[in-house]
């Protein structure tokens, strides 16, 4: 099966990426692919928002590498990997998902283009192009808002040894996806120079330049979406956004929409104001819907046939831009506010999720050794639930939780679940099961944890057995799940 190359750059990209590590984990299938590879590209290593995401994908690696019978659909049913261990035994790369861009730790701009040894020309030229604060900018916390000098500290990319790998095994199939925001600096530099870089590789540097020139390649230009509280002294100031934003879209328009195959335009002016951080403080963003849309559509994009994404001398045939909208608008977002297509594609895996993750805190502890589920072949044994398989998990699980408990919180805020519910019916907000009683009154269906989903998980294993403790936990809770809401909470499948 083709690849999928996600290049994740700057504090959004790494939020984006993680937001599609948890559809990917949920069992979201994106087609034509079967193995994605995430590059970050964020010269600040220690944004607080790229190291959850390389945490998570960690476990997700973790998870699925313990299994013996990957699953192709459900729970971890995607691959998630390493530049360099989908390359294999040949790779000469560092097994990391971030690249790691030289020359930018605790150094100021002054200082990588080496101003002071400039000639007398060059310098001057140099201070046209960079006014003082820009030469004074300390480049370990990212561009600050500065796309000019991010665009010239990644071009430096081009002609790394990771970007001589990605190309060199690129396949004809493969794709590419950028992530990119539109208003900041690492993000709006890094964005046009990537794939003016991609779609000009040369013949000198890599072998067969032409699946670069042609590829098939989708990116999302996430816009304005959050705002700054006030500070005096700050490098980054929200009124630009909006300037920022209106003139990199007047440059796309003359200078990169057309070589993207579908480019897509997320954004909100429903916005939360976050404490001002230009880095100093680890850069940590709570997780926003805009992401979860944004990696909507690295789905979507893979979800197109080849046929609509064919490229001829490094131009797209039929090049498209793209936007998102509601079925229904309001600050707290459910499912049901999601239009039908989209409900189709999430509703019922992120539910799946949610189920697994209550059973994972509430009920999981008593149900091992005891339940029928946990003793058939192979029995869930209290020395599995101390592995370091079932770490992962739970970190895992930890991740996902975090993950929509700021969603709820921001603005605009996404709150689909009721997570550890006693009534299990009340954990998907919106489709809630109900009955009629005699008096033909609609009520509320009580689902209990241990008398309804125990015994779906113990219908569902009934005759199966599985190579593995893990490959059971897996495999048994992504369809366990499934039928369980299948069987009780019909309206999430209800389209």
């Amino acid at each position: 099966m083709p690849k999928l190359f996600v290049f994740a750059i700057g504090g959004t990209g790494s939020r984006v990426l993680k937001a599609l590590t948890m559809l990917l984990a949920s069992g979201v299938k994106m087609e034509n692919t079967s193995e994605v590879i995430p590059i970050i590209l964020d010269p600040h290593a220690q944004n607080e928002d790229l190291l959850r995401t390389k945490e998570l994908l960690r476990e997700y690696g973790n998870i699925r590498n313990t299994l013996k019978n990957k699953p192709a659909e459900g729970f971890f049913g995607t691959e998630i990997k390493t530049l360099n261990r989908s390359i294999g035994a040949d790779a000469t790369i560092a097994d990391t998902y971030v690249f790691d861009l030289q020359g930018v730790q605790q150094s100021t701009f002054e200082e990588y283009i080496d101003y002071g040894g400039l000639d007398p020309a060059n310098k001057a030229l140099a201070s046209l192009l960079f006014s003082e604060e820009n030469l004074g900018t300390k480049m370990d916390i990212g561009f600050v808002g500065n796309p000019n000098i991010g665009s010239t500290v990644l071009n430096q990319f081009k002609n790394s040894d990771v970007f001589g790998a990605f190309a060199t095994n690129f396949a004809a199939d493969d794709r590419i996806f950028i992530i990119s925001s539109i208003f900041g600096g690492t993000g709006a530099a890094g964005f046009p120079i990537l794939l003016k870089n991609i779609r000009g590789a040369q013949a000198s540097n890599i072998p067969n330049p032409a699946y670069l020139r042609d590829a098939r390649i989708g990116a999302v230009s996430v816009m304005p979406y959050f705002s700054l509280n006030n500070d005096e002294n700050r490098l980054i100031d929200p009124a630009s956004f909006i300037a920022k934003t209106k003139a990199a879209l007047y440059y796309y328009a003359r200078n990169v929409n057309h070589s993207v195959n579908a480019l897509y335009y997320v954004g909100d002016d429903v916005t939360k104001a976050y404490n001002y951080d230009p880095g100093n403080g680890g850069q940590r963003n709570d997780a926003h819907f805009v992401e979860l849309v944004s990696a909507l559509a690295i789905v979507d994009f893979m979800n197109t046939p080849d046929y609509d994404l064919t490229t001829t001398n490094g131009r797209p045939d039929n090049p498209v831009s793209k936007e998102f909208g509601l079925e229904g608008d309001g600050t707290s977002l459910q499912l049901d506010h999601l239009a039908k297509d989209t409900r189709r594609q999430v509703s019922l895996p992120l539910s799946k999720f949610a189920f697994f993750s209550t059973y994972l805190k509430s009920r999981l502890n008593q149900a091992a050794g005891n339940t029928v589920w946990a003793k058939s072949n192979p029995p869930i044994s209290s020395q599995f639930m101390n592995s370091a398989f079932m770490n992962s998990v739970r970190k895992f699980d930890g991740g996902f939780r975090q993950w929509l408990a700021e969603m709820e919180t921001n603005r605009r805020g996404f709150s689909p679940f009721l997570l550890d519910s006693g009534n299990l019916g009340q954990t998907v907000r919106g489709f809630e099961p109900t009955k009629r009683n005699l008096w033909g009154k609609e009520v509320a269906v009580d689902l209990d944890i241990v008398n309804d989903f125990d015994r779906t998980l113990n219908a569902t294993a009934e005759g199966k057995a599985y190579p593995s403790e893990p490959d059971k936990f897996i495999h048994l809770f992504s369809e366990g799940t499934e039928r369980f809401i299948r069987e009780k909470i019909t309206k999430v499948t209800d389209y």
